[in-house]
C-alpha cells in the first residue's frame, strides 16, 4: 500500500481512527470482530474501536474465504460481546460508546449517508487482495496498530488474505498500550506483529507481511 493512499484514505474520514478520545469501562471478555478489510462499514466498527481503545480477537472474513465466514456469514461487520452478536454497523458502534465510552459517537461516524459515503471512499482509495491459501496457526497473532497507518493497513490486508485470526491492541495516539509495547518488547515502534507461535516479533510492513507469506502461506 502507498502513503498517499492510506493518507487519502485518513483525510476522507477526518483522521478518525488514529487517537483515543473517550473511554469508559473496560470488557469483562475479549470482543469478537468478524470483518473484512476492504468492507467500508467494517472500518466504521474498526474506527469506533480505536477511538475507546478497545481490543478485539479479530476473525478475518474476506470475500472467498472459509475459515470464519460459514458459521457467521454476511453481513459484516459482526462483533461479538458476551456471547451476544451484533451486525450493522451503526448499531455496532452505537453499543461499544455506551457501554465503554461515554455515549458520545465521534462525529465522523455520526453523519448519516455521509458517513457511509466517505467510509466507501477510504477503503476504495486502497488497494484490494484476494483471499488465498494459508495454514491457520495454533494461536492468534497479536497486532499493535492503529487504523490510519499505511503499514498497518498492509499487514492487516495480508492478515485478512491469509485469514489468519489477530489480537487486534489498538494503539491510536494516547493508548497506555503504546508503552506496554515497549515495556514488553523494549521498543515502541508501530505497526508490531508479534506472533506467539514461533515468539517473532515484527516491526513494518515488509517484515511483518514476509513473515506472515513464509510461515503461514498455502
Amino acid at each position: 500500500m502507498t502513503r498517499l493512499g492510506a493518507a487519502a484514505a485518513t483525510a476522507v474520514r477526518f483522521g478518525l481512527g488514529g487517537s483515543v478520545g473517550a473511554t469508559g469501562p473496560r470488557p469483562a471478555h475479549e470482543l469478537v470482530l468478524y470483518q473484512f478489510e476492504a468492507c467500508p462499514f467494517c472500518r466504521k466498527a474498526r474506527e469506533a474501536l480505536v477511538w475507546l481503545d478497545l481490543d478485539a480477537l479479530v476473525q478475518p472474513c474476506p470475500p472467498g474465504g472459509t475459515r470464519f465466514r460459514p458459521g457467521h456469514g454476511p453481513p459484516y461487520p459482526l462483533l461479538v460481546d458476551e456471547g451476544r452478536e451484533i451486525h450493522e454497523s451503526s448499531v455496532i458502534v452505537r453499543h461499544l460508546v455506551d457501554r465503554y465510552g461515554d455515549g458520545y459517537v465521534p462525529w465522523p461516524l455520526r453523519l448519516g449517508p455521509l458517513t457511509t459515503v466517505s467510509s466507501g471512499l477510504a477503503s476504495l482509495a486502497l488497494p484490494r487482495r484476494r483471499v488465498l491459501a494459508s495454514r491457520e496457526p495454533a494461536r492468534p497473532l497479536e497486532l499493535f496498530a492503529d487504523e490510519t497507518s499505511a503499514a498497518a493497513r498492509e499487514i492487516r490486508q495480508w492478515l485478512c488474505a491469509l485469514e489468519i485470526p489477530y489480537r487486534w491492541r489498538t494503539s491510536g495516539r494516547g493508548s497506555a498500550k503504546i508503552a506496554e509495547l515497549a515495556e514488553r518488547t523494549g521498543r515502541a515502534e508501530l505497526p508490531a506483529l508479534l506472533d506467539p507461535n514461533g515468539d517473532a516479533d515484527l516491526r513494518g510492513a515488509g517484515a511483518a507481511v514476509a513473515h506472515l507469506q513464509r510461515t503461514y502461506g498455502g
